[in-house]
């Protein structure tokens, strides 16, 4: 660039910024464009709004969650404590009572007429049929005998 087109430019800047005293043009103002978070129904501002109430929303539901918790436990405790001396006495009786059947057998009587039958005796067997492999059942030859009277001992004639 030629010296005399700088000296231009820098003229140029100075006047451009005039007066210490006047003030700058205000800022062109753009209008704001409203988009539309669900077309045709809600605005970009009108959906922050909402998400800000959901939130403060939310914030509640976690204190009250909170507090139930603490009132539900308190209330379980309270229960629990209640049924504890009754628990305890129905225990030990039923307990007492296991211990002092074991001690005292009963015969059970049962609930049918008909199963009276399963309680009698049942009759002895009856002897049965000798045999022939029990012991004593097979004579004993000696070998001092001979084989005659051995052949006749078994039937054999």
């Amino acid at each position: 660039m030629r010296r005399s087109a700088v000296k231009s430019r820098a003229e140029k800047s100075r006047s451009d910024s005039g007066p210490v005293s006047a003030a700058p043009p205000p800022p062109s103002v753009q209008p704001v464009e409203t988009v539309d978070t669900v077309s045709g129904r809600i605005t970009e501002p009108n959906w922050t709004n909402i998400i800000t109430e959901e939130e403060g929303e939310e914030l509640v539901v976690d204190i009250i969650e909170e507090l139930m918790e603490v009132v539900m436990d308190r209330c379980c405790q309270l229960d629990l404590q209640r049924q504890l001396i009754p628990f305890s006495v129905w225990w030990a009786r039923n307990n007492l009572i296991q211990t002092l059947e074991c001690l005292f057998l009963m015969r059970d009587e049962g609930d049918d007429p008909e199963r009276e039958q399963f309680w009698k005796e049942d009759p002895e067997p009856q002897p049965c049929a000798i045999d022939s492999w029990a012991e004593g059942c097979v004579p004993v030859v000696h070998a001092a005998q001979n084989s005659r009277q051995l052949y006749d001992g078994y039937g054999g004639r």
